[in-house]
């Protein structure tokens, strides 16, 4: 067997070993198995993990490639956060029991990377129905963040298993969800990219709800190169895609960049400090501003406090269609929506409005800069056990969900790049946002930053 396939290796080089013979696609399934055997009872990425059927998989993809049945996305194991549905796997969303078999089609994005023949290597730990930015599972254990060998420390949610998954080099791409940061949290943390798309440019057709507002699907991946590859095969059906990868890959790109320092408040472990210095460096290049006021990611996030439109939403989800799930919650998530029996229509809806208005009034901040530079996570991911009692969890989920969730509820586009470690010696990420739909601007200027100060492997390896 080949071995090595998978680590430090971009996707588009382990895509031209597969079409120029040197590697089978059975190779890089019995990497990926010999890589989960190694890795999962130590970091438990996975909840449903299946070697014959990865194996049956690569062997279906090999027979496609000898008919020149070639991709760009041909045998690249992708793991999946258990929300997707995929054919012969269960959906649980992490929830102790299967969901109703109408959980278990596939959606757009699953029929695109299937048709692409990519290959899956199983569903991913979340938390709870994906209410949650820490991580914490109770009912099938919380998968262990890498980066520290010695602590349990949380690997960010709500796609707990996919960051995991990406660093036990058991898949190079991790599909994921974001609605408050649920990519980029756990991107983040354990040391990767993360992708949140724009609302409504990848269907969530297929997939377990948390909010129908503000729910989007995302790409977690080694590099910034890897994502650009991956955005490209999932997204070149839309009209609104313009450019190829050669073009989104422009080394000598020149942006202007603001900081805005609510974002850099309650940074702990030295999170800010670091963060600051890679800015300086970006200045040597480019133009900085810090902006004094952005009243609507004040706004957004003291609505998002308050339940924003996300908790309404699960909780008619719960007390309908899953009313069968709902005794069993982990209790971190059913405490989150326990007083929304007082939550009137009208409310949701001037809430709804309101955030409309803002959201089409931050656009128009972006006309003096082309992205926003923050830390992605003001704090170290904290220790498991020290979460047991729940108002430490509460504090923690929403310290990891603070400089990510205004995005959403903004409607806003965003990616984190790993750019440092903090004074735990744990992953730290840059936030880089950018107006709605504006995936290919970001994933430009994110490239060109990983030239300039490095890729994860350069940086904290």
């Amino acid at each position: 067997m080949k071995k090595n396939i998978l680590a430090r290796n971009p996707i588009s080089h382990i895509n031209k070993s597969l079409y120029e013979g040197e590697i089978s696609v059975v190779n890089i399934a019995e990497e990926v198995i010999s890589n989960y055997e190694s890795s999962n009872s130590s970091q438990n990425a996975f909840v449903e993990f299946n070697d014959e059927r990865i194996i049956q998989s690569a062997l279906k993809i090999d027979a496609d490639l000898k008919d020149n049945k070639f991709s760009a996305l041909s045998g690249i194991p992708i793991s999946v956060k258990d929300l997707y549905g995929v054919d012969s796997y269960k959906t649980r969303a992490g929830t102790p029991k299967e969901l109703p078999k109408k959980w278990e089609a596939q959606g757009p994005i699953i029929n695109i990377l299937e048709q692409n023949n990519a290959l899956f290597t199983g569903k991913t730990h979340t938390v709870e129905f994906a209410f949650g930015g820490v991580g914490i599972n109770p009912h099938w254990g919380t998968p262990i963040n890498p980066w520290d060998k010695k602590n349990h420390r949380a690997p960010g949610g709500s796609s707990a298993g996919a960051g995991v998954s990406l660093c036990s080099n058991t898949a190079s791409v991790a599909l994921g969800t974001d609605t408050a940061g649920s990519v980029r949290i756990p991107a983040s943390v354990t040391g990767n990219v993360g992708l949140k798309t724009t609302k409504n440019r990848w269907s969530t057709d297929g997939i377990v709800p948390l909010s129908k507002s503000f729910d989007t699907p995302g790409i977690l991946t080694n590099t910034v190169e890897d994502a650009i590859y991956t955005f490209e095969e999932l997204d070149k059906t839309k009209f609104y895609h313009t450019k190829t990868k050669d073009d989104v890959i422009n080394k000598d790109i020149k942006f202007t960049v603001a900081t805005y320092d609510w974002f850099f408040e309650k940074c702990e472990d030295g999170i800010d400090t670091e963060i600051l210095q890679i800015i300086k460096k970006i200045e040597s290049k480019n133009k900085v501003i810090n902006i004094k006021s952005i009243d609507e990611i004040d706004e957004s996030y003291h609505l998002f406090t308050k339940g924003g439109l996300a908790a309404a939403e699960f909780a008619s989800f719960i007390n309908g269609e899953m009313i069968q799930m709902k005794d069993s919650l982990d209790p971190n998530v059913s405490f989150r929506i326990k007083d929304l029996h007082s939550f009137s229509a009208i409310e949701y809806l001037q809430r709804k409005d309101r955030l409309e208005n803002i959201s089409l009034s931050i656009q128009e901040k972006f006309d003096e800069f082309d992205i926003i530079l923050t830390p992605t996570v003001p704090i170290s991911p904290p220790e498991v056990r020290e979460l047991i009692d729940p108002k430490k969890y509460s504090e923690a989920n929403g310290l990891m969900l603070r400089n990510t969730s205004p995005i959403n509820l903004l409607g806003l586009s965003a990616i984190t790049i790993p750019v440092a470690l903090d004074n735990n010696n744990m992953p730290i990420g840059l936030q880089l946002i950018a107006p709605a739909y504006s995936e290919v601007k970001l994933l430009s200027v994110a490239s060109a930053i990983e030239s300039l100060i490095g890729n994860k492997y350069e940086n904290l390896l």
